[in-house]
């Protein structure tokens, strides 16, 4: 930091911070939980559609087949993925697993292993909806 001579407050700047990694998994966790509530929402009022109207599934089944429609799947699973994983971690860490995971060192490692099944489960699952 700079040398101040009065006590006005420090502006800082957040996209000079490093975080570390565990830190960044942890705002993803956050930001994928408030993802995975709006697709809920989004998801019960078109089965609540498809419900009331059954004859419209064949226009719901083109929705879904239409890019964008693959697309807004796709985030939908890689956000429940990602959560459901990183949930899985925190818990982990939580209940310290016979003291495994409480150490700097092993949190990293686990933190390096969620990413690496993240992206296999992510290929399997662009796999899936795109191909």
């Amino acid at each position: 930091m700079y040398p101040r001579h009065d006590n006005r407050p420090v502006y800082l700047n957040l996209f000079k911070f490093h975080f570390p990694l565990n830190a960044i998994l942890s705002i993803l966790h956050r930001i994928t939980g408030v993802l995975l509530v709006l697709s809920l929402g989004i998801g019960l009022i078109w089965l609540h559609g498809m419900i009331l109207q059954p004859d419209a599934y064949a226009e719901n089944l083109q929705i879904l087949t239409h890019p964008i429609g693959q697309l807004v799947l796709t985030l939908g699973g890689l956000s429940l993925w990602f959560h459901w994983l990183s949930g899985l971690r925190h818990l982990a860490m939580e209940h310290d697993l016979g003291g495994l995971l409480s150490q700097l060192e092993r949190s990293r490692l686990s933190a390096q292993v969620l990413l690496l099944i993240f992206v296999i489960g992510s290929l399997w699952l662009l796999w899936e909806i795109w191909l």
